[in-house]
């Protein structure tokens, strides 16, 4: 009974989520059964979950993807590795992908995280993930090309690349993005992502699928429209949750407030948001480690009078925010929606640190050019209560930082965050941000 009354209400779930707004902008209707499975199976990851589902995954992400379907493929409890075998990063999931044989570096010390994933890549780490699973299956010769033959662009596909391809269509991990194509070497989007590692569990897993409860958002209801300066978002317990994860994603599907909690309900207010259109998901962490994460909720928000936030506003009234650093934050926000680019140092495209370099520099500020010369050279460390509007907050792993924002104010920044995404508004009071925040630096005193 309990079965089908989960069945019914999911159907309605995807019935109410499929007319809505947020659907159409982060999740293509075509992955919303398999992105529904995946996540009641444990199998999708908050970083990936955080960001637009459509646009592309990185190496990073789909190593998270892989090793969650790892674990429920072989019920094992994985080894945190001492440290990284790699420089550039220090994620758990690359350095156990990578001890498994699933992933390689792109040099002896280098994984390069950000890179895009292509989708004979994904064939490649979908097919080593079942290899390190020890799970029984046939693995197709390199050299027949049976099923890549039926695409026009087969031809397209790599030699290193055709058995693991033939592989995964031959069991139905992965489609043609058409009838006729397959785009071999186009980047795997993280909606594809998921729905193919969804179909490799259902396909290879031994036990009965197993079906945890997936959150419930309770407020607002789907559709709403919110007029109140601060709203409550609720949802009902999970059981098994040891705390949860908050997204909400604007109309672009760039997630705009991450927040971590214990209780079943936040408090959003006005600070964080601009009118405009809304989706919220909600993400429960299970004892066992794995997430679940809710189908969106779309809203409308009303409530101010103008469209536009500007980071400026979050240091009106505030008598630290000097005209010099005001300069600065508007410098800044001129650049919002420009895309992030790995070494881009001017308005074509930024990354994090040649982002602030960049901003500083236009108003006649100098400071170094990487988020590791910067932290040792540039600015005065100021404490993390002691912040205002202006200052650099840097965040990363143990002592060295990898990533840095420009400080506007009530737990905001401004910055160029990854590959695939751009300059944007985010806080730092949740999330990576706030459990990966190493301190800040003051350029203008």
């Amino acid at each position: 009974m309990k079965i089908v009354q989960k069945m019914i209400l999911s159907a309605i779930s995807l019935t109410a989520v499929l007319g809505t707004s947020a659907f159409a902008a982060d999740l293509s209707g075509w992955a919303v059964p398999g992105y529904q499975s995946a996540s009641e199976a444990g199998l999708v990851s908050y970083s990936v979950v955080s960001n637009n589902l459509k646009d592309s995954i990185t190496r990073e992400e789909f190593c998270e993807l892989a090793m969650n379907l790892y674990k429920k493929l072989t019920n094992e409890d994985l080894p945190v590795p001492a440290g990284s075998p790699f420089v550039d990063t220090d994620s758990v999931a690359v350095a156990q992908a990578y001890s498994y044989g699933i992933v390689n570096g792109t040099s002896d010390n280098t994984f390069t995280p950000d890179r895009l994933v292509t989708r004979e890549e994904m064939a490649k780490m979908l097919v080593s993930t079942l290899t390190a699973s020890e799970i029984v299956f046939n693995i197709a010769d390199g050299a027949d090309t049976a099923y890549v033959s039926a695409f026009t662009d087969g031809d397209d596909v790599s030699a290193w690349a055709m058995s693991s391809i033939n592989t995964a269509l031959n069991y139905g991990l992965m489609t043609g993005v058409t009838d006729n194509t397959l785009e071999p070497l186009n980047a795997t989007s993280r909606e594809q992502a998921i729905v193919s590692v969804n179909r490799s569990y259902e396909k290879f897993a031994s036990r009965a699928y197993a079906i945890a409860d997936l959150p419930e958002i309770i407020l607002p209801e789907v559709g709403a429209e919110i007029t109140s300066k601060s709203f409550d978002v609720k949802w009902e317990s999970v059981p098994n949750a040891t705390s949860y994860h908050v997204i909400i994603k604007n109309s672009d599907a760039q997630a705009i407030l991450l927040k971590d909690v214990t209780k079943t309900s936040i408090t959003v207010t006005n600070s964080a948001l601009s009118n405009g259109n809304y989706s919220i998901i909600v993400g429960a962490v299970l004892k066992d480690g794995s997430e679940v994460y809710s189908l969106p909720v779309d809203f409308t928000y009303k409530y101010k009078k103008n469209a536009t936030i500007l980071a400026t506003d979050f240091g009106k009234g505030d008598a630290s925010v000097s005209p010099a650093v005001r300069s600065v934050i508007e410098t800044a926000e001129t650049f919002l929606g420009t895309p992030y680019v790995w070494g881009g140092t001017t308005p074509k495209g930024f990354d994090c640190s040649g982002f602030v370099q960049y901003v500083y520099g236009k108003n006649g500020y100098s400071i170094t050019r990487t988020t590791y010369t910067q932290w040792a050279n540039d600015g005065v460390s100021v404490e993390r209560e002691d912040l205002r509007p202006g200052d650099l907050v840097y965040f990363g792993y143990g002592d060295a930082p990898s990533h840095v924002g420009l400080y506007v104010g009530s737990g905001m920044m401004i910055h160029s965050p990854r590959t695939g995404d751009v300059v944007k508004y985010s806080t730092i009071e949740s999330g990576y941000y706030d459990n990966c925040y190493l301190g800040a630096l003051r350029i203008i005193q």
